[in-house]
């Protein structure tokens, strides 16, 4: 279904849509350290590790593929994360606000 969202047609997202926007978002959650898919106390070094890796994935095959399929751009994937990684490492914002940027993700792509 579409709709109109001021001057664009917005189409509805599929459910591989859905699923692969999914996917961004809890790797973008794991750049942040916020890592909400894994159970239990993570220790230090693990919770380095999974951050470095979900960093790792933004500049990788898979992410672009996931994009892709996410029906956007891989540039513009990028180009968001970027942008909420520096508004955070420079005090813009905060954790929470971050967490609320990346679970609202979907509405940007």
């Amino acid at each position: 279904m579409e709709w109109i969202k001021g001057n664009l047609k917005v189409r509805d997202k599929t459910p591989e849509e859905k699923l692969c926007i999914a996917k961004i978002q809890i790797m973008m959650e794991d750049a942040f350290g916020l890592c909400p898919s894994v159970s239990g106390v993570p220790s230090i070094e693990m919770k380095k590790n999974m951050v470095q890796r979900a960093k790792d994935w933004f500049e990788s095959e898979d992410c672009k593929w996931f994009c892709d399929m996410a029906g956007t751009e891989y540039d513009h994937v990028l180009k968001l994360y970027q942008n909420l990684q520096y508004r955070f490492n420079t005090g813009i914002i905060n954790l929470d606000q971050v967490k609320f940027g990346i679970r609202h993700l979907d509405l940007k792509l």
